[in-house]
């Protein structure tokens, strides 16, 4: 099951490499991110490009996050985020920005009161029948840090992101990362 997230994540950094190695995009970030509330860790890996919108970046990251608190039979989950951010330019600058996260979590449901043939055997609601849930779920973000630059190609960032969870409140939860960036 986690496989195909594996799988989406891995698929997303390769494409993220080769538009880096083949676009306009001006760095390459990767970075690890902790999360509070569900007490996950993880790697994340992106394009940003600088000037995308006046006085912005913009930047697309995959994320790839375990926690046995936020599902303890499944603990690997990820997804993709989009955004913006706005810095001075200054060798150690604050920024902010916004952005809009979607990812996904499959795990196994109890399904022996859904009323359908899960496992195609021609019964339905069969004791311990199961079933695969893809969970999808988007958050919008603010978020804040500080980037400092080190030389022309090289920069280290803190972050910070409050998700504001399509799952409900009691699902927002702050994300925590420090990540590297490569100018080209």
């Amino acid at each position: 099951m986690c496989s195909n997230i594996i799988k989406q994540i891995a698929y997303s950094s390769l494409l993220a490499s080769q538009l880096w190695a083949s676009c306009s995009a001006e760095s390459l970030q990767i970075g690890t991110m902790y999360a509070e509330r569900i007490q996950g860790v993880g790697l994340y890996l992106g394009l940003e490009t600088e000037n995308i919108v006046a006085h912005a970046s913009g930047y697309l990251d995959a994320t790839l996050l375990i926690s046995s608190a936020y599902d303890a039979q499944e603990p690997i989950f990820g997804g993709v985020s989009v955004g913006l951010r706005t810095a001075l330019d200054l060798p150690l600058s604050p920024y902010v920005g916004v952005g809009i996260y979607i990812g996904q979590n499959e795990k196994e449901v109890r399904a022996d009161n859904d009323k359908l043939d899960n496992d195609g055997d021609g019964f339905k609601d069969e004791v311990g029948e199961n079933k695969v849930d893809n969970i999808l779920m988007s958050a919008v973000y603010p978020e804040l840090g500080w980037r400092l630059a080190v030389g022309d190609s090289f920069s280290l960032r803190v972050m910070s992101r409050y998700m504001v969870s399509s799952f409900g409140r009691q699902h927002d939860d702050w994300f925590y990362g420090v990540s590297l960036a490569f100018s080209q």
